[in-house]
This record gives C-alpha cells, structure tokens and sequence, in this order.
C-alpha cells in the first residue's frame, strides 16, 4: 500500500460507539446506557470497569443522541425577562450552583419581556429536551403563554411568579417587605406616600401593593392612587413618574422605588426638582444596591437574597426531577425580606 493508501485509511478510522465500550468492558449495551445516566442498579465494578472503558476508548456519550431516547439530558433552562437586570444575574448564580453540584448544565434565555418570545423558548427547551425550566414570566395572566407551559409537560418552577395552573414557585416576601417599609415611613409622620414599581398583573405587584395597604389601613389612612404607579421596572420610567409626582400640588413627602433597576431614575429627578433626600423628600429602595448603599445619604432598603432565591427554585427543581410521582399540590416557597435603615428617611418636611 503507497503512503496516499495508508492516508486514506487513517482517515477513515472507526467511530466509537458504546457498543464497543460495552465490548470492552464485558458487559450489555443497557448497562453503558445506565452508567452514563447515572442509573441506580449497577454494582461498583461493573461501574468502574465502564468508565474505565470510556476512558480507555476516549469515548465522551452524545447528549443530543442520549435525549432523543428519551435519557436524561441532564440541562435545564432558565427564562428571564432582562439580561440588564443584576437580580437575575445572582439568581443564576445560585442555582447554577446547585445545578453543578448535581451534575446539571443551566441554561438562560431572555425573552426581552415578549409572550411571543417567551413561547418560543418554551418549545425550543422542549424540543432539546431540557429535563426541567425555571421561568419568570412576565405577565401571568396571558393564556397562550399558560398554554405553552402545561403543552411542554416539563418540571417546572416559577421564579418571583405565579401561574392560574399546578406549578411550584419560589419568590421572596414582598408583601411583609413593603408593609414594614410603609410602617416606617407612616411612624416618621408620612401620609401621602408614592409606589414606583413594574410587573402589573404579577404575584411581586400584587403582594407589593397589598402590603403598602395593610399598612395604611391599620394606620387609619387611605392610600392615594394618584401616587401608585407599577407599569415598568425601566430607570426611565421612574424618572419621569418622579418628576411628575413632584410637580403636583400636593406631591408625596416620601416614596418607595420597588425595583433594582427604578432607584438612579428616582434620584436622578429628585436631583433634577432641586430637592434634597431626606429632607425633602425620603425615599426606600425595594431591593438593596451598591447604589443604595454608596449614595449620600444611603438610602433604606427592602433586603433579600437573590442568590438564596436561585438556589431554592434549583432545589425544588431537582426534588420534581428525582421524584417519581411528582408533587401532590403546588408549593410556595418564600424567603424572608428585612428592612435596612439608613439615612434617606426623615419625617416630612413642614
């Protein structure tokens, strides 16, 4: 044979396959199958010797292969409205930690807040046949959006949202949050205080709104809702709803900015208006930032851990993975929120 021959044929070099790891390691293609999956059942020799065979053959299993027999791809999916936003950032690190303590690849996709997008997603993690997803859907009450959830048949668990169909979720405890934050303002002497927020129609506004009325109700006093305002979650619109308040003839003496992402807007027109925090006006932030902290005066704070979030949502993903049955009923798991006093809280200007 000339060397062109020998070439040739070295180019044309077997694949390998797990039937020769199963040859090679003197046992049934099934048994390779059960290793790889990490399958309960396979004695500890048995086990090594497979791996030891992989190694041995340089043999690395095909995930996509794997899935379509409907094997365990061992990825989950995260969708999440915005990239920009620093909260889901931690609540990827969290769970992407458990995810990799447990063997599990995270995978995130943001849906730029769009249903259409958001259905897209679904279906794409379904067709790669992802074991489980994580969604933070932003607006529960879309039915198509609801449709495409329970259509993938996928373990599922919401992140800071609710769903009108059986399915877990984790989110943080915004109601008592918010409440123990208009208490405060309310004891300073406050009575016309403003909300900036987003996620209308969601279970974080709801829970939000329900606990700035608990509040005012015990105290005797009736909210304005010329002063709640919960469309969006961008800085812009916490800017110019800022300026707008403050140019009312009766505007707020104190505001709560329930948002990573609405805080700089706020401060931003507080600095535009020619007013002073807190002596003009007080304001708490509904999640805690370096901003909140390195302003002067550092501003109070609803704190949770978005990190604890993600590591939860994983955690109960993992327990509907694992778990034959699957849950009875729906659970709600909540972390705990605290109230951070600093300085940008005063009691109301005379």
């Amino acid at each position: 044979m000339n060397s062109k021959d020998k070439s040739g044929a070295q180019g044309k070099r077997k694949r390998i396959t797990a039937r020769d790891v199963a040859r090679k390691a003197k046992c049934a293609l099934g048994t390779v199958s059960r290793v790889v999956n990490d399958v309960p059942g396979v004695s500890p020799e048995t086990r090594q010797r497979v791996l030891d065979a992989m190694e041995s053959l340089g043999w690395v299993p095909n995930v996509a292969a794997q899935s379509m027999r409907g094997m365990s791809s061992r990825m989950v999916g995260f969708i999440f409205s915005d990239i920009r936003n620093p909260l889901y950032a931690a609540m990827v690190k969290g769970a992407e930690d458990v995810f990799s303590a447990n063997g599990f690849l995270l995978v995130t996709a943001t849906s730029n807040s769009e249903a259409d997008r958001e259905i897209a997603l679904i279906e794409l993690f379904r067709r790669r046949h992802a074991d489980a997803l994580l969604f933070s859907i932003t607006q529960e009450s879309d039915k198509r959006v609801v449709e495409a959830v329970e259509a993938s048949k996928l373990p599922i668990v919401m992140i800071e949202r609710d769903l009108p169909i059986p399915v877990d979720s984790v989110g943080a405890d915004h109601l008592s949050g918010t409440r123990h934050a208009t208490e405060h303002l309310i004891q300073l002497g406050h009575r016309r205080i403003a909300i900036i927020s987003g996620g209308k129609g969601t279970r974080v506004a709801r829970d939000r709104l329900l606990g700035f009325n608990q509040a005012m109700r015990a105290a005797g006093l009736k909210s304005d809702e010329s002063l709640l305002h919960l469309e969006s979650f961008a800085s812009e619109y916490a800017y110019r709803k800022t300026q707008w308040l403050l140019s009312l003839d009766k505007p707020p003496t104190a505001i709560l900015a329930l948002g990573m992402r609405l805080l700089p807007g706020v401060l931003a027109a507080v600095r535009a208006c020619g007013l002073s925090v807190p002596s003009d006006i007080s304001i708490i932030a509904g999640n805690d930032s370096n901003l909140a902290q390195m302003m002067t005066p550092p501003v109070t704070a609803i704190r949770y851990d978005p990190e604890a979030l993600g590591r939860e949502a994983a955690l109960a993903i993992l327990a509907q993975v694992e778990s034959s049955s699957g849950s009875a009923s729906p659970r709600r798991l909540e972390i705990p929120t605290e109230l951070v006093l600093r300085g940008s809280c005063g009691p109301p200007k005379k």
